[in-house]
């Protein structure tokens, strides 16, 4: 059994994600990433946007330095070789994969290896800015801590798209949170492969059958999810009214997927924001006294009071979930035992 188990890191880690493209998530990043520095803490932008990276674009670099595609491809085998200055005092970045087209399909174990390395730098932030949408090389990123962001607009595709990824996220946490080849990952399946079929079971229902069929297993991962509390971030809101969106979102998660999530910082919508990535700019170093600016001290605030950032320990899952419902297709005794 290989337990893939992180080594204490000197950094506090903040994966941030979005449901969906055109959320803000990288803005969000880079600008938390700039504010936290000028509040004098060692902050580190990793732009693990695979197939995407744009990051480099603005802060204004050039898109000719070594990254994340040179260790993927085997190029450079010191992490902390990718580490170039920002021209910011305190802010550092690792660029992503733009000189490399097709890593953003990279194994299992590789993602793992970057993980394992990237845990190892110094600095008091590590932030992890992550692709749009919800495949494996987001959630697995995102499940690194207990209390990623997610970026989330007032706009009700914005709002389901959210809940897509974080129940894509409570699933592989839960299918994680079990050794490979035990029953109680073969349970999971079933109960996604009966999604596919209409029949929409909550997580808590799904870990109850697990623990009615393995005592203390279900209860058990339960018991971790409690624990599991994503932070949500509404960017580019408009009114006061967005927050019915928030509540919506907040009802899903507890409802259907067993966790409670945390609201920390509404963004108002700011022209200035557009303003900045011309300038190939943070806003708040462009626009300091920005509305945008100004609203993001109160998440960094949040952010520094939010409690440990704790490290998950999960089992190796090497599987995509294509291949479990390729699975399910094709092999005649598993629908056999799904249809019984």
């Amino acid at each position: 059994m290989n337990i893939l188990a992180y080594s204490k890191c000197m950094a506090v880690v903040i994966p941030v994600a979005g449901g969906k493209g055109g959320v803000g998530k990288s803005v969000i990043s880079l600008n938390l990433s700039a504010a936290m520095a000028a509040q004098y803490k060692h902050v580190i932008l990793c732009d693990l946007d695979f197939g995407g990276a744009n990051l480099h674009t603005m802060l204004g670099l050039k898109n000719n330095q070594t990254g994340l595609g040179h260790f993927i491809n085997k190029l450079e085998t010191n992490m902390n070789n990718l580490v170039q200055a920002t021209g910011v005092p305190n802010f550092h970045f690792i660029a992503g994969d733009c000189l490399f087209p097709g890593t953003a399909n990279m194994d299992f174990f590789t993602k793992q290896k970057i993980i394992r390395e990237i845990v190892k730098l110094e600095c008091d932030y590590l932030i992890l800015d992550l692709g749009a949408g919800s495949a494996h090389n987001q959630v697995d990123f995102f499940i690194m801590t207990n209390n990623g962001l997610l970026v989330v607009t007032p706009e009700i595709t914005s709002i389901l798209n959210a809940y897509s990824f974080l129940k894509s996220v409570v699933y592989r946490f839960c299918y994680r949170s079990y050794s490979p080849k035990s029953n109680a990952r073969i349970i999971l399946k079933n109960a996604i492969l009966q999604r596919l079929e209409g029949r929409d079971y909550s997580f808590e229902q799904i870990l109850n059958v697990i623990d009615d069929t393995i005592p203390g297993e279900g209860k058990r991962v339960f018991e971790l999810l409690k624990q599991f509390r994503p932070r949500i971030i509404m960017n580019m809101g408009r009114s006061m009214q967005n927050t019915e969106m928030g509540y919506r979102l907040q009802q899903l998660a507890r409802n259907k997927l067993a966790i409670d999530i945390d609201f920390i910082g509404y963004v108002p919508y700011d022209e200035s924001v557009q303003f900045a990535i011309a300038q190939r700019q943070p806003a708040v170093i462009a626009y300091p006294n920005s509305i945008f600016s100004k609203s993001l001290l109160p998440i960094i605030q949040r952010i520094y009071t939010g409690g440990e950032n704790v490290l998950s320990t999960l089992q190796d899952a090497p599987e995509d979930f294509a291949d479990i419902v390729k699975e399910f297709y094709e092999n005649k005794a598993f629908r056999a035992q799904y249809y019984q």
